[in-house]
């Protein structure tokens, strides 16, 4: 089972715009794998309908997306149609991301996805509304999981992807705490000996625990903003 902090493995990808590998595609980049039940159902259209909507909040992130089902190629591209309908896409209108073609199921065993009690007409398993944050090293960083009933919010993870990008900035030495956006004070790590916080982030405040630990450690937005934008 794909763990967080676990490389993706190089598999080998059939797609709408052809044939390559994971770590060829997302090279350098962050990236969002979103794996989806079916083409031309309600909630999947919807999802994905939203996500060409979205696109250009993965491009001010600099994400690449990738999604994927276990349809056919040919499949995926009469759905791209429904889809450029539902987003207001026009016809002539380039398909923001590929679509991979999962058809022997391979790609969703590694990945863990498919969904007992989602079955295809001939009663084989379907993949759930799954999705994967890689960061540019390859490393898995956030695996979401949806049951086919359900669609995604994908501001939520966004907003993930945005605590993430400023985590990695600060080598982890920073947090986000519980419903953190940009705008949010956020936590140091308790790793970081008492000592050296002034140092790193002066605006620092530790409060005072019934505990007597000093692990509530707020470091102002202001402070944050102001080296992140170094």
């Amino acid at each position: 089972m794909l763990r967080i902090g676990q490389t993706v493995a190089d598999v080998s990808l059939k797609t709408t715009v052809g044939e390559f590998g994971v770590h060829e595609y997302f090279k350098d980049s962050w990236g969002l794998l979103v794996c989806y039940v079916a083409d031309f159902s309600a909630v999947c259209t919807d999802e994905l309908s939203q996500l060409v909507k979205d696109f250009h909040e993965c491009e001010s992130r600099g994400i690449k997306i990738l999604a994927m089902s276990c349809d056919s190629i040919n499949s995926h591209a009469k759905w791209i149609e429904d889809i450029k309908k539902m987003s207001g896409l026009k016809h002539e209108e380039e398909f923001p991301f590929p679509i991979v073609s999962d058809r022997n199921r391979m790609i969703s065993l590694y990945l863990n996805v498919l969904d007992a009690k989602c079955l295809d007409e001939d009663g084989i398993p379907l993949p759930c509304r799954a999705a994967f944050v890689l960061a540019p090293d390859m490393t898995i960083q956030l695996i979401h999981f949806y049951p086919q009933n359900i669609g995604r919010n994908f501001d939520e993870i966004f907003r993930t992807i945005d605590a993430l990008q400023l985590t990695f900035k600060f080598s982890n030495d920073l947090h986000t705490p519980c419903g953190w956006k940009p705008v949010t004070d956020c936590l140091i790590s308790s790793k970081i000996p008492k000592d050296e916080i002034e140092k790193k982030f002066p605006l620092t405040t530790i409060i005072e625990l019934p505990s007597g630990k000093d692990y509530m450690r707020i470091v102002s937005k202001i402070e944050v903003n102001r080296k992140y934008e170094k």
